[in-house]
């Protein structure tokens, strides 16, 4: 009779002994699990959301996610051209989000403008004037990024600039270091680039360009 208070004080132990093991077998597993899920996440190849709030100017910060371009050469063949173009997360003037996500199913036109360049203040009109023929495909998201901004050239600031000239587009502002510019190669000023619904550079060009050329130039591109 003596052992069996001893024998049910065993059975304890070891019952508490057992439901603390596999209290800690638990712990590890979640810890090694939760470790994989962050591991995966890191691992992400999505384009991050940009959350942070930021305040208006005439320059904003860029996140460019994908291999940049090599710079358009001024002649011969573009290296680019059949390549996957790079994700521009930015924002716009006032600080709203603004992105280039190519692959998204959306053909994209890129015009990248500086506020005191006399070709980009020729485009401009030209440009409005295409909308306003009714040429333009219906699908084609148009997104114009400001680029080499300086305060001591003409036009000054960029943001009062594309209201004077009745851009009617969304516009990017680009950083400091033009991220956005240097991301796609840019090697004058104005500078086009197409991008396909499939996310890959189907031309780009620099320059002044007539509207019945430009409307040639997008209509081909966007039909490979």
């Amino acid at each position: 009779m003596a052992k069996q208070p001893i024998k049910k004080t065993n059975n304890n132990k070891l019952i508490v002994g057992g439901v603390t093991l596999a209290i800690v077998i638990a712990l590890v597993i979640a810890l090694l699990a939760g470790g994989s899920s962050d591991s995966t996440s890191s691992q992400s190849t999505k384009a991050p959301i940009n959350d942070e709030p930021v305040s208006a100017g005439e320059n904003q910060p860029v996140e460019v996610v994908g291999d940049a371009l090599e710079a358009l050469p001024e002649s011969g063949t573009d290296p680019a051209i059949g390549l996957v173009a790079p994700t521009i997360n930015g924002h716009t003037f006032d600080g709203s989000n603004l992105s280039v996500t190519p692959g998204d199913g959306k053909p994209y036109m890129v015009v990248f403008l500086a506020h005191w360049c006399p070709h980009c203040n020729r485009e401009v009109p030209r440009l409005i004037e295409w909308q306003a023929s009714g040429a333009i495909p219906a699908d084609l998201q148009i997104i114009g990024v400001s680029t080499a901004v300086a305060s001591d050239r003409p036009n000054y600031p960029p943001s009062q600039w594309v209201v004077d000239k009745a851009w009617p587009w969304p516009v990017i502002a680009d950083s400091e270091a033009m991220d956005a510019a240097n991301a796609y190669g840019v090697s004058g000023f104005p500078f086009f680039t197409i991008v396909g619904a499939d996310g890959k550079v189907k031309v780009r060009a620099s320059g002044e360009i007539e509207i019945d050329q430009l409307s040639q130039i997008v209509n081909a591109a966007l039909a490979n």
